[in-house]
């Protein structure tokens, strides 16, 4: 069910007008995987008063990333993993 949820919003956050979602991050560890929205940095001139505050991450575990990661395939959303080490 969370899978679903998520993917959802993905899909919605893809629709918007006022951003342009260019991608999913997945950033993989190994207790759980944190997933990013990622947005194009282009600047349209609004507000410069107004920091645009992007999507909050999404905390998953390995069933759910991999489950959303499937339906992201299927729908064509691009997506990158990250398997960052960190000394």
């Amino acid at each position: 069910m969370k899978d679903r949820r998520i993917f959802e919003a993905v899909l919605l956050e893809r629709e918007r007008q006022d951003r342009n979602m260019i991608m999913i991050e997945f950033n993989i560890h190994p207790d759980m995987v944190v997933m990013n929205y990622v947005y194009d940095d282009h600047d349209d001139g609004g507000d410069v008063h107004r920091k645009r505050h992007d999507r909050d991450p999404e905390i998953l575990d390995r069933n759910t990333f991999e489950a959303v990661k499937e339906k992201l395939i299927e729908h064509n959303v691009p997506y990158r993993e990250r398997r960052d080490a960190f000394i």
